[in-house]
């Protein structure tokens, strides 16, 4: 029976990425129209539940690893087919490697040197096999960007995902009795974290002055969902992070000058969180109430675990995807024993049997050094650094243009969800990686369409 349900997950697979992606490529190849819609349903299809879009090989549903099999992403199935449209159409600023995707691969190929020394080696490629798929989704956003038109396109499509997102998640709180809603999300932290990282770009283009008023509503409607999703969310880093990058949105807008517009959506904001806190100010009040010292903090242990698998093996790690292998029993004994002391020093009994599957450290950067050591974890923070560089160039680039606060708004969201990877690693899970692979792609084009405008000005 198992045989039979994996031949058919392999149909399935080779029938999505093999038929519907190519087919779909002949079929937007000098179809604008079409292309924005599959630009807008590509960033709407991912508030949809994970299984949805994604099918598993090899599934290890008990393994509490990042990666447990070998996912497909049927997204990419989109994403090849508008960059196959893009190739038959014979486009000049097609390329086969965009702007930043070559770091990606960078960071890929550095990780696998710790495949060799890992405790479970097909664990291991697992992340490998994923993150390398991310860039068809790179490489077909790219392709699909040729103007603003197709960037409202996927912005609007993005629009629409948040909103549905705060209806089930309205409906999951008040109708169903759920405290900590996670909406479509398998966890209320990556629903939040997804929320303000999108929300950010739509404020961006909801204060530009050449944004149509009907586009306006849509986007500012987004914005609010996305802040009432937040807070449904009881995540007070999120909340923290939504409203800092909202002012620094706010604040960029005003120096591209003050506008009526942007006062009241100042103001409305300024009263509308106002009004929202004041109602949901019990909850958060329950979560400040939490104790976060380290005494009681179990990320403060899984950080410890991380440090010293870090020192033990520095050049490689444990192994990309084997942390839930190397800091539970039995194989990883060694750095069990530090969390079982935390628990000890906590006054807890130990059974060694209760730690055969220790949780993963939150840390995205800490679970970096520990799995692939100092290699991984440069060339990851290489190519962070180098997709918010694209952020401010190309920001810069079209400042006075009608992309210069929405470009602000995308770099401003990955700077700030980059420095909550310090306690959140969300951007493993498969709704937000794609997400953000998805804004690196628009990035890079603003690069590209920076440099190409930068050499047409020369040539004049």
């Amino acid at each position: 029976m198992e045989t039979v349900k994996t031949l058919l997950k392999v149909l399935v697979i080779a029938f999505v990425y093999l038929g519907i992606g190519p087919l779909l490529g002949f079929y937007l190849k000098g179809r604008n129209t079409a292309r924005r819609i599959a630009l807008g349903f590509l960033a709407w299809w991912l508030v949809r539940p994970p299984s949805d879009f994604t099918l598993m090989l090899y599934s290890i549903e008990t393994y509490r690893g990042h990666c447990r099999g070998f996912e497909f992403n049927f997204l990419e199935a989109i994403a090849i087919g508008l960059a196959l449209a893009a190739l038959l159409e014979k486009r000049r600023d097609f390329r086969f490697f965009p702007p930043g995707l070559w770091a990606w691969f960078l960071w890929i190929g550095a990780c696998l040197l710790s495949v060799p020394g890992a405790i479970d080696p097909v664990y291991a490629l697992m992340p490998a096999f994923k993150y390398a798929k991310m860039g068809f989704i790179f490489l077909g956003v790219f392709a699909a960007l040729r103007d603003e038109k197709d960037l409202l396109a996927l912005m609007r499509g993005f629009s629409v995902a948040l909103i549905l997102q705060l209806v089930i998640c309205l409906w999951a709180r008040y109708v169903q009795g759920g405290f900590r809603v996670t909406g479509w999300f398998e966890h209320q932290n990556p629903m939040a974290m997804w929320s303000y990282m999108v929300a950010l770009p739509l404020l961006g283009l909801a204060l530009t002055k050449q944004t149509k008023p009907r586009d306006v509503m849509l986007f500012g409607g987004a914005f609010a969902a996305a802040g009432l999703v937040v807070v449904l969310s009881v995540s007070r880093a999120s909340l923290a992070a939504f409203g800092v990058g909202a002012v620094l949105v706010l604040l960029g807008s005003y120096l591209q000058g003050i506008t009526a517009r942007r006062v009241s959506v100042g103001v409305l904001g300024a009263l509308g969180g106002a009004v929202v806190l004041a109602v949901a100010a019990d909850t958060f009040m329950e979560r400040m109430g939490e104790d976060s010292t380290p005494k009681n903090d179990l990320r403060f242990a899984l950080n410890q675990q991380s440090a010293a698998m870090c020192r033990d093996r520095p050049l490689t790690g444990v192994g990309w995807n084997n942390f839930g292998l190397a800091n539970s029993r039995p194989q990883g004994t060694k750095y069990s024993a530090i969390l079982e002391r935390w628990e000890q020093n906590r006054g807890r009994t130990i059974y060694p049997e209760h730690f055969k599957a220790n949780p993963l450290t939150e840390s995205l950067y800490w679970l970096l050094l520990a799995e692939n050591g100092f290699p991984g974890f440069v060339t990851f923070l290489f190519f962070l650094i180098l997709t918010l560089w694209h952020g401010l160039r190309s920001t810069i680039h079209f400042w006075k243009g009608p992309l210069g606060l929405f470009l602000l708004g995308v770099t401003v969201a990955l700077a700030i969800t980059y420095f909550h990877g310090k306690v959140e690693r969300v951007l493993t899970q498969t709704k937000n990686l794609t997400t953000w692979i998805i804004f690196c792609a628009v990035l890079a084009r603003g690069v590209w369409w920076a440099r190409q405008a930068k050499k047409a000005k020369a040539l004049r």
